[in-house]
């Protein structure tokens, strides 16, 4: 294997998710499932290899929804992508070349569309998802839809209210499916922040309260020291001593997208030379790039979000990050706002603790046993610290 960071892998290069995938078999036996994770933790990749892993008889149907903006391009992704499946097996042919005549409208390969200025677009939905019934060969058909959040929020900017009837028309479509229908639905944005807008703006529903949550967790320190070594051995790079593997995937939380980013430099700067990789060597790797001008890692992103997810509350979540950014242990949540405080005295202690819930779910904040809060990665804390110049908690404890 050789580092790819950012890049596709192929199945049996991504490492240590095979549980996972056993678990996401196990719940969509039952229902669907809301897939959350922090982004770069290798959401898409466990996607890729459940595709492969999935049991015979099940149809995987995936799709990045990103670029979608309204409920009827929705619709036709959706009718393109179940065609091949549905075409021969059931009468979908003929029902959509009598669609097609009806004011036809886009045409995707084999098949055209009706106008959906004449049919309603949900109407298509339902009856396209009832001829899944009429094949006896799909045992289960799974729709593994990526950046769905990102597509409803594109479609809530500029006409909520179809928004709010794509979810619910997407609940439906799961109990009118039954056992032969489910859907996976995952993306870098939280599903939740709009869900919450739509509630600002008369959404009474509840959409997604049939799914059942499953988190991407970073890597286990075992499979992550093992991707560490897996990299740096087989693009020749020997190391001083063997536990630079497990130090360098704790450096960066076990997550597989820093890892390989890490190993890609450190192949870069050592490849040919005789000396063996020594910490030194690696930490100073990990340090230029949470701090390379050219944000290699695409760490802004944690900041420049604050603004889509938190709205006119931004400076008050950028405050509760930077109390604990500068702290060297984890704080009480009394603390933690009152370290926040600051100028924002006007500040309700009920926002303060809804704010904290929130970029808890966003994967900022994590709380211990003991209830206390403190950053989720350290990889992030590190950029934080660094980025909006706050005290060095690391040089403080050292002192």
């Amino acid at each position: 294997m050789k580092p790819n960071p950012g890049g596709q892998l192929a199945p049996q290069d991504i490492v240590g998710r095979d549980a996972l995938i056993q678990d996401l078999k196990d719940v969509l036996e039952q229902q669907s499932v809301l897939l959350v994770a922090e982004r770069r933790v290798g959401k898409t990749h466990v996607l890729e290899k459940f595709k492969t892993m999935a049991p015979a008889g099940w149809v995987i149907i995936k799709r990045d929804l990103e670029s979608v903006r309204s409920g009827r391009e929705f619709v036709e992704c959706t009718m393109a992508d179940l065609y091949p499946h549905l075409e021969t097996k059931t009468n979908l042919r003929n029902w959509l070349q009598n669609l097609g005549e009806q004011a036809g409208g886009a045409q995707f390969g084999p098949i055209k569309l009706p106008n959906f200025t004449h049919r309603p677009w949900k109407q298509v939905l339902y009856e396209a998802i009832d001829h899944l019934h009429q094949n006896p060969d799909i045992e289960r058909l799974i729709f593994l839809w990526d950046e769905l959040p990102w597509m409803l929020q594109g479609i809530a900017k500029t006409n909520p209210t179809e928004a709010m009837e794509l979810l619910d028309t997407l609940r439906t479509l799961r109990q009118q499916g039954g056992n032969k229908l489910r859907m996976v639905f995952t993306g870098s944005l939280g599903l939740h922040h709009i869900i919450r807008t739509l509630k600002t703006q008369g959404y009474a529903n509840a959409p997604i309260n049939d799914m059942q949550l499953v988190e991407v967790k970073p890597l286990s320190t075992a499979d992550a020291q093992g991707l560490v070594q897996r990299l740096l051995t087989d693009s020749q790079l020997q190391v001083e001593h063997p536990d630079l593997y497990a130090r360098t995937a704790q450096a960066v939380d076990c997550m597989p997208y820093y890892i390989h980013h890490v190993a890609a430099a450190l192949v870069r700067t050592h490849r040919g030379r005789s000396e063996k990789l020594d910490w030194a060597a690696v930490s100073a790797t990990i340090a230029q790039s949470i701090q390379a001008p050219h944000d290699p890692w695409n760490l802004q992103h944690y900041e420049e979000r604050t603004q889509e997810y938190y709205g006119t509350q931004r400076p008050q979540s950028l405050a509760l990050l930077d109390a604990l950014a500068s702290s060297a242990e984890p704080l009480s949540i009394t603390d933690t706002i009152k370290r926040a405080r600051g100028t924002h005295l006007d500040v309700e202690p009920r926002e303060w603790q809804d704010l904290i819930r929130l970029l808890q779910r966003d994967h900022y904040l994590v709380r211990d046993d003991g209830g206390n809060l403190a950053f989720k990665f350290g990889v992030v804390k590190r950029w934080w610290v660094w980025h909006r110049g706050l005290p060095n908690p690391a040089q403080g404890r050292q002192a």
